[in-house]
């Protein structure tokens, strides 16, 4: 059956809200995507989508998360499906966009993505590094006035993501949000 044949399927609801937190150290995680497909031989429209909203600006040394375009497509069937886009020069490069506190990245929960390592463990206790850590809103700042509370906590910085995941109704992911609760064994 069709994904648009399914009754209300424009209708998105808020199945998951979570804080993802990498703190110092962590290291970049492997390629993956959040969810499957929900047809193994068509390609269907998206059925679910995640927004990760930054709590803190996120230079390069947070660890952004990056992501593989396009390759929501090749997920159905990924090992051969990627194989012949490189062949065919039609895998697109990842992309790292440069998140600030209160952004939004939106993409479907289908496409290749990883969270970055979060360096800023090299920062030293006083929040300073070379160059700035957080560059992009400190302008004009030789960073020593900088307001250091800014989550600098000793040694580096946690790099704390919102993560809001919507589904259409008829849609449930029962893999990363089973009805069993840790804190109900």
């Amino acid at each position: 059956r069709c994904a648009a044949d399914k009754p209300m399927d424009n209708d998105f609801y808020l199945c998951n809200l979570s804080l993802l937190v990498a703190t110092p150290g962590c290291p970049t995680q492997a390629w993956h995507a959040d969810g499957g497909h929900v047809s193994m031989s068509t390609h269907e429209p998206c059925h679910c989508f995640n927004v990760f909203v930054p709590l803190v600006d996120v230079p390069l040394e947070m660890g952004p998360t990056e992501l593989r375009p396009g390759t929501h497509y090749h997920t159905r069937n990924l090992a051969p499906m990627m194989l012949a886009a490189k062949a065919r020069k039609t895998l697109q490069p990842p992309v790292t966009p440069r998140l600030r506190k209160g952004d939004a990245l939106i993409f479907d929960y289908r496409i290749l993505h990883r969270g970055k390592a979060n360096l800023s463990d090299t920062v030293n206790a006083k929040g300073d590094s070379e160059g700035c850590l957080d560059e992009t809103s400190r302008e004009g700042s030789d960073c020593k006035d900088a307001d250091i509370t800014d989550n600098i906590f000793k040694v580096g910085r946690d790099r704390p993501i919102l993560v809001m995941t919507f589904a259409r109704r008829w849609f449930v992911d029962v893999c990363n949000f089973p009805k069993r609760s840790v804190f109900s064994l």
